[in-house]
C-alpha cells in the first residue's frame, strides 16, 4: 500500500510539472511571437562606389611547399597505417590483457 502512495504521488508530481513546463512553453512562445510582430527591419546601408578598389600584395611571406610524410604513424588514425603494419600491431597486442 506503501509503495502504491508513493508511486501515486511520483506520478501526480511528474504530470503537474509537465503541465507547468507546458505552460511556461505557451508563454515564452506567445512573448517571441509579440516580439517578431514588434520588430521593425531594418535595411543594411548601402556600399560607396564612388572610390574605386586597389588591391595590395599581402606582407605575408608565401607558403613553402613540403613533402607529404605518408609514414608517419598516428595513434588515431587508423587508415593511415598500412595492412603489413597493421598485421603486426595486432600480434604485437593479441595477447596482452587489458588493464
Amino acid at each position: 500500500m506503501f509503495n502504491y502512495s508513493v508511486a501515486t504521488k511520483f506520478y501526480l508530481l511528474e504530470i503537474q510539472k509537465k503541465q507547468v513546463e507546458k505552460v511556461q512553453k505557451m508563454i515564452e512562445d506567445e512573448e517571441i511571437r509579440c516580439l517578431r510582430k514588434e520588430m521593425v527591419p531594418k535595411a543594411q546601408l548601402m556600399p560607396f562606389f564612388d572610390r574605386p578598389f586597389f588591391p595590395q600584395r599581402s606582407n605575408r611571406p608565401l607558403t613553402i611547399p613540403r613533402e607529404p610524410s605518408f609514414r608517419t604513424v598516428n595513434s588515431k588514425c587508423w587508415s593511415c597505417i598500412s595492412e603489413n603494419e597493421l598485421y603486426y600491431f595486432h600480434l604485437a597486442h593479441a595477447w596482452n590483457p587489458i588493464k
